[in-house]
């Protein structure tokens, strides 16, 4: 019966330490649940991060494409404006030629009219002379008309020379502006 007893208190010992093991094991299981809630509540909290931020990215997706469709959009404002400058410049190429084609035009009528008064000279000197020879008289009546007709030329030449040099300061006027637009052009593209 010792050897019962002693059978039974050695068992009790070692359920004793089983049981011990035991309370240690679920100390040790309780202590791994409260790491693993904590745990999970980190990990909800992450996830309602992560679904905070994946909002915020689609909605900067959303303002990127609409500033893309406005860039776009923007882009064919201003090819069409391009265009239209480049026929801006076409239409001024035009005008200037037609520009130097009405100078040289009013250059040639300006030389043909400087002739026609040294002509006029020459035949208001010849008649000057012939009158105050043979018509003393009316010397007088005839050089102020004569004075009239040659203010009268002369008003008109310097007329069409002040035209020309309107012309000429325009032309250069519209070469400028040519070059300056031609050079905007350049710098835009």
């Amino acid at each position: 019966m010792e050897r019962l007893m002693e059978q039974i208190l050695f068992e009790l010992k070692e359920m004793r330490v089983d049981l011990n093991e035991v309370k240690q094991g679920q100390k040790q299981l309780e202590s791994d649940i409260r790491e693993l809630r904590a745990g999970q509540k980190q990990l909800e909290s992450d996830i309602r991060e992560l679904r905070a931020g994946q909002k915020q990215l689609e909605s900067d997706i959303r303002e990127l494409r609409a500033g893309q469709k406005q860039l776009e959009s923007d882009i064919r404002e201003l090819r069409a404006g391009q265009e239209q400058l480049e026929s801006d410049v076409r239409e001024l190429h035009l005008g200037q030629q037609q520009l130097k084609s009405d100078v040289r035009t009013l250059q040639k009528a300006v030389a043909e009219l400087q002739e026609g008064q040294v002509r006029v000279e020459q035949t208001i000197d010849k008649l000057s002379q012939s009158i105050i020879d043979n018509l003393a008289p009316y010397f007088d009546t005839i050089t102020h008309h004569i004075d009239e007709r040659y203010e009268e030329i002369n008003e008109k030449l310097q007329r069409h020379d002040r035209m020309i040099e309107t012309l000429s300061y325009r032309s250069l006027a519209q070469e400028t502006e040519l070059k300056d637009l031609k050079r905007m052009i350049q710098n835009s593209s």
